[in-house]
């Protein structure tokens, strides 16, 4: 098994401090409530469960203040509903109710309001018709369902997350179509599936019991994903076509969320993931240069080109997903 020669409090903070000082520097990342912010302050989250930081936490709740603890403009939209997680994890560190009280009106709306149609994607989608809307929504549902003892939250989210798995999951690929336009091309998007690996990720740890569905497709999607893990240790932004393909840190950083976390909560082997995880790791912080994250393939929905010199905020909150569950990991 590779080693963690390096501490990973070393590796990780400088990403979590340079990320929070270039905040709103890269495109698309001025919406203070849109999901790209919000992946960052996810893995922020995470981070600082993991490294007992309290400064961390602390700038989560100056973010909530700022935005009076408000989801998105968009009612429906998983995306909008992504800074509820963020939010819940203010909440679980100082609990304070302010701070999901809009979060608990809106999602009682949607309950008593609940989205109609098909899966097929458009950019105006109401339920979970792509693949990214996993890691978005689903959690921060089953997270209320936990703060609150109320079921209604989670039979919800399971029955829309199903739905989706019905729609967008290729049964002998063991991977995730981005969307509708996808399915049956035989095109696997790498930040794609890591979107949805480490969603269930955030799933289970809201759940108690009740979960068996969602350890089985973590496992199938592991043994399918440990497979396609190129030699360098990186995932292709184009997971079939491994080697000959581009190499990426965002979807490769999901993974290893996935893999490590998998491991942590004793769903996956550690002697048959581990190894993949932790190569994983060693590739990851290798795209990493005074905190700044490289590697990142930008905004989209598809595989596509990505230089070294590309960060994103979805990327360092990735990033530091993996470090919070690859620092319990041992050799």
């Amino acid at each position: 098994m590779v080693s963690i020669k390096v501490p990973v409090t070393s590796i990780a903070d400088p990403v979590a401090d340079w990320q929070i000082t270039h905040v709103g520097e890269t495109p698309n990342s001025n919406s203070p409530t849109g999901w790209v912010r919000s992946s960052f302050y996810i893995g922020l989250a995470e981070w600082a469960k993991a490294s007992n930081e309290n400064k961390y936490f602390d700038y989560l709740r100056r973010i909530g203040q700022q935005n009076h603890w408000k989801l998105g403009p968009r009612t429906y939209s998983a995306d909008d509903q992504a800074i509820a997680q963020a939010y819940v994890a203010a909440f679980d560190h100082f609990a304070d109710p302010v701070m999901i009280k809009p979060m608990t009106k809106q999602f009682d709306y949607i309950l008593a309001h609940k989205p109609r149609g098909s899966l097929e994607f458009s950019g105006t989608c109401r339920r979970w018709c792509w693949s990214d809307a996993l890691f978005m929504a689903p959690a921060s549902w089953f997270a209320l369902a936990r703060i609150k003892s109320d079921s209604r939250y989670r039979d919800f989210a399971d029955s829309e997350f199903w739905t989706t798995v019905a729609a967008l999951f290729d049964e002998n690929q063991h991977l995730f179509y981005r969307d509708s336009r996808y399915t049956n091309q035989g095109v696997f998007w790498s930040r794609g599936n890591g979107w949805a690996f480490a969603g269930l990720i955030n799933i289970i740890n809201n759940l108690s019991g009740s979960d068996a569905k969602y350890k089985r497709l973590l496992r199938q999607m592991a043994d399918r994903i440990i497979r396609l893990q190129r030699a360098d240790g990186f995932w292709s932004t184009s997971l079939l076509t491994k080697d000959s393909g581009i190499q990426e840190s965002s979807g490769t950083a999901f993974f290893i969320y996935g893999l490590a976390a998998g491991i942590k909560m004793g769903i996956l082997d550690q002697t048959k993931f581990g190894g993949h995880a932790l190569r994983g790791w060693k590739a990851l912080v290798s795209a990493t240069h005074d905190g700044r994250l490289g590697w990142v393939q930008q905004i989209g929905d598809r595989p596509n080109f990505v230089r070294e010199s590309d960060t994103q905020l979805f990327g360092s909150g990735g990033f530091l997903l993996a470090a919070s569950a690859i620092s319990a990991l041992r050799d």
